[in-house]
């Protein structure tokens, strides 16, 4: 919990929590410990109450896009870290870990909520509205494991390039070609099947305070841009990847003519030398 100025611990303050997951986490296998008790299921969620923890306000998400986000925990302790692999199949993914604050200000019932670079201040501590801050997070953390991932492809990828512009030439095999770019199409598909980026959660459509928040905050994220960017990169690589995969093609198949042409040669001299026999 944190403090107010005076040093007692301030109710209307607390931090949350994200972080990403090595990948997509299956709801329908997920295995919840027996003291944590289930608050909401969603499409792409679940929420937990964590009775293992001593702050009375933990509240842990887990999202099928693959990150968690606690309230009430300013970092992962290695034990809770341990149980959410356990409970969901998947690892975590060091460098994602990010804390934001939680303020509730009474005051700003009859304004917009306001987001800061590292902190949310809204009206009342509300489900919809924490919520959407939650599910927000999470995107960010689950983006930050495509930026890395794409990072990778592009770095092998110029490797190819380099190599083709110093040697003029490509890899005999074109199997480790086309594991990239099913690797591209990959995340590609799960980019667009795992983010709100173009129709937000259905709390938004009913509450124009929880719509303010989560666009705000969307912003504040910059997750469109950043979504936008790791597609950019992706359909580069795909493009690079596709072309040598076309250039390996167009080897073998002027390979196998000159092949063709030989063998004919080779038989018409068979021919010859039969009649002068």
């Amino acid at each position: 919990m944190f403090a107010s100025p005076t040093g007692d611990p301030d109710p209307s303050t607390w931090p949350i929590t994200t972080i990403a997951l090595d990948g997509r986490i299956d709801l329908s296998t997920l295995e919840p410990r027996s003291d944590w008790h289930e608050l909401r299921r969603y499409s792409y969620g679940a929420t937990f109450a964590l009775d293992d923890l001593d702050d009375p306000v933990a509240v842990l998400h887990l999202f099928a896009c693959g990150a968690a986000v606690c309230e009430g925990i300013d970092h992962y302790s290695p034990a809770l870290k341990q149980a959410i692999e356990t409970s969901t199949a998947r690892c975590f993914l060091g460098g994602t870990e990010e804390t934001y604050t939680l303020i509730v200000d009474p005051e700003r019932a009859e304004v917009s909520a306001r987001v800061g670079w590292d902190r949310v201040v809204i009206p009342e501590r509300r489900n919809e509205l924490v919520s959407a801050v939650a599910l927000l997070l999470a995107q960010s953390a689950a983006l930050e494991r495509y930026e890395l991932a794409a990072d990778s492809i592009i770095d092998r990828t110029l490797a190819l390039s380099r190599e083709l512009a110093q040697h003029g030439r490509l890899p005999r095999s074109t199997k480790s070609l086309v594991e990239r770019v099913g690797s591209v199409f990959a995340d590609r598909l799960e980019l667009a099947r795992s983010f709100f980026l173009v129709d937000r959660p259905e709390a938004t459509w009913e509450n124009p305070r929880v719509a303010q928040l989560y666009d705000e905050l969307f912003a504040n994220l910059e997750l469109r841009q950043r979504h936008d960017a790791i597609l950019h990169k992706l359909a580069a690589a795909e493009h690079v990847t596709q072309t040598a995969i076309d250039l390996w093609h167009g080897r073998r198949s002027n390979a196998l003519e000159w092949a063709i042409v030989i063998l004919i040669v080779i038989e018409i001299g068979f021919a010859l030398a039969g009649l002068h026999a």
